[in-house]
């Protein structure tokens, strides 16, 4: 049996494990086919700067399947080579992408008996059905998964003279002039890299504690000033560190939590549970509305950092970020799916996510530490730039689903894939197979990630736990080649 898998980034290299996993018999042969090195992408590409950090705790962070010993995960394998406890729970992304580089290896060690894994480096452009399988630029194979991932290129991308793409960070940071103005389109987590990229990446330097305060030590290579744009006008709050109080709270709380999203009569009462949980843990009536600071962006997210530090009790912005975290697998349950009804859901992730999902508390200090130094001038946020900036970074990635000008753009246009009405991302079954409307299946075509956001939620994380489908993708391939 012959596999293509179009992308080797995480969830491709994630994809072949589960068939090792589950390879008894016969003879497999599984192609990874990506532009790119396999396993980590851009995202986490191992060459960029280490001040470019994990968004999440490295706690969640496997390559193994979950309950399974090999591979072993982030935090056992960063023991192994070189680390010593406690570990840092937001390492840099470099270290992400040797872990990945280096379980990219582990496959081609342990391919079992009658199995063999390759990759070519190029980019798909035609995906064409045949009566014994699929053609994938013309070679042909008798399963296919599609793992696209994020797309590089997209009609909202910022192009034209002095602009560039945020990500790979590698391919502008050393170009940016020293004393020189840049303007960040967006202020979320890509803006937070890029302005470290600029300034901690090409030699300054952060002193003090993020607890206490930092202050920026500039080394004359970066710009004179980094002007952030958004549509909201704010930044995004910290989230809390873990093994402090704040990234625990009650679990009696969340427990019945999630039990209320379970029994709620309605998906728009689920998200009500939201409000509930997060007035339960901070004692106050909270409502599952937007969070809106009292005073400006700056003081905002230095008031939600002292929160995270102790200094200040925390308020409606941390309880109704917690809530939206510790809920976010039961309303994802309530949610998923190819039918109506999902808009509420995309609505109040839209005004969560904000509080929700921002930076470790370190990164947050290191922005103040360059607000107050006036490297960032926040100005910008309201008003856009004040004047033409010497370079503009587009910080703002492709979104999820179906992507026009991508390869599953074209396979939807024609009718081969199915994106539901309300939803961004293609319709998929249990096991990840495509599912055209009437809810049959496309025989040998499969789907797993962002691609089919909407349709599965959360898709950009390195969590196995999350997402069972890929595991069944690999019982049904392997099920096949049984003798």
């Amino acid at each position: 049996m012959r596999v293509a898998i179009i992308g080797a980034g995480p969830r491709g290299l994630f994809a072949v494990e589960r068939l090792w996993a589950h390879h008894r018999a016969g003879v497999l042969d599984v192609v990874l086919f990506d532009p790119r090195e396999p396993g980590h992408g851009a995202a986490y590409d191992p060459g960029q700067p280490s001040c470019l950090r994990l968004n999440v705790t490295s706690a969640v962070v496997s390559a193994g399947w979950p309950g399974e010993d090999q591979p072993p995960a982030f935090n056992e394998w960063r023991l192994d080579h070189g680390e010593v406890a406690p570990l840092d729970p937001f390492p840099p992304r470099a270290r992400v992408g040797e872990y990945l580089r280096w379980f990219w290896a582990w496959l081609q060690d342990n391919a079992p008996d009658g199995a063999t894994v390759a990759h070519r480096q190029e980019r798909v452009t035609t995906l064409q059905r045949e009566p014994r399988g699929w053609l994938v630029d013309g070679d042909r194979f008798d399963e296919v998964l599609l793992a696209t991932g994020h797309e590089s290129n997209w009609p909202g991308a910022l192009g034209g003279p002095g602009v560039v793409p945020a990500l790979p960070v590698a391919a502008w940071a050393d170009s940016v002039p020293a004393g020189g103005s840049v303007a960040v389109r967006g202020a979320a987590l890509t803006f937070i890299d890029a302005a470290l990229a600029m300034t901690e990446g090409r030699g300054g330097r952060f002193e003090g504690d993020w607890r206490t305060g930092l202050s920026y030590v500039a080394s004359g290579s970066e710009p004179a000033v980094i002007w952030p744009t958004s549509r909201t006008g704010l930044l995004m709050d910290p989230k809390p560190q873990p093994g402090t109080p704040l990234a625990v709270p009650d679990e009696d709380t969340m427990v019945e939590g999630r039990r209320a999203v379970s029994r709620a009569r309605s998906r728009v009462a689920a998200l009500r549970v939201v409000g509930d949980t997060a007035s339960a843990l901070a004692g106050a009536v909270i409502e599952t509305t937007p969070v809106q600071p009292a005073t400006g962006a700056v003081e905002a997210m230095r008031e939600r950092l002292e929160v995270m530090a102790g200094a200040r009790e925390p308020g409606a912005a941390w309880a109704l970020g917690h809530a939206w975290r510790g809920l976010y697998d039961a309303l994802r349950a309530r949610f998923e799916g190819i039918d109506g009804g999902f808009a509420p859901f995309a609505q109040t992730a839209v005004q969560l996510e904000r509080v929700a999902f921002g930076p470790p508390p370190i990164n947050a200090a290191k922005i103040l530490a360059l607000l107050d130094a006036g490297i960032i001038d926040p100005s910008s946020l309201d008003g856009g730039p004040p004047r033409e900036p010497d370079l503009v970074v587009d910080a703002v990635l492709a979104p999820p689903g179906v992507v026009p000008g991508s390869l599953l753009a074209e396979l939807v246009g024609r009718g081969v894939l199915w994106s539901p009405e309300g939803r961004r991302g293609v319709a998929v079954g249990p096991d990840a197979s495509c599912v055209r409307p009437d809810g049959s299946s496309v025989t040998g075509l499969a789907l797993i990630g962002r691609g089919t956001e909407d349709v599965v939620i959360g898709n950009d994380t390195l969590n196995r736990s999350l997402h069972p489908a890929v595991d069944l993708w690999a019982r049904r391939i392997t099920a096949k080649e049984a003798p």
